[in-house]
């Protein structure tokens, strides 16, 4: 049997519990953006070198690389500010985590202890009653 205390503390860790599961959600997500915008960076990275190729090979003129480069080199810096965006989000959501963790440990640490006071309070009840039996077969048998 428990008390109201315990209970809330049972309560509390599955609370904490939750709070992991979506920080570690929101964790998976920010991860999957970042991904997603570096793959992007790369990509954007992947074609100015694709164009500068094909003008260098002669298969594009020059002068047409020459006036597409900066609007792809303004591609590629948006996508890296992007990039850089997911990042923060992705550190914030990792910091998020760790305090999800950190609660969910100290509530259990919390729980923990308030078990085994427990246990050992039941158990000193039923020494008392064990010593009281004892000492009644004592005084009954003499």
């Amino acid at each position: 049997m428990t008390d109201a205390r315990t209970r809330a503390l049972h309560s509390l860790v599955r609370l904490r519990k939750t709070e992991v599961d979506h920080a570690r959600s929101a964790m998976a997500r920010a991860m999957a953006e970042e991904h997603a915008a570096g793959a992007l960076v790369e990509s954007r990275l992947a074609l100015i070198d694709s164009e500068q190729r094909e003008a260098s090979l002669g298969h594009a003129s020059l002068d047409d690389f020459r006036a597409w480069l900066p609007a792809g080199v303004d591609a590629v810096e948006r996508a890296r500010a992007a990039l850089d965006v997911a990042r923060q989000a992705s550190d914030q959501a990792r910091g998020m985590l760790m305090q999800a963790n950190a609660a969910l440990k100290a509530a259990e640490a919390i729980l923990d202890k308030r078990l085994e006071e427990e246990r050992e309070a039941r158990a000193r009840r039923e020494q008392a009653e064990l010593d009281d039996l004892s000492r009644r077969n004592r005084a009954f048998s003499t």
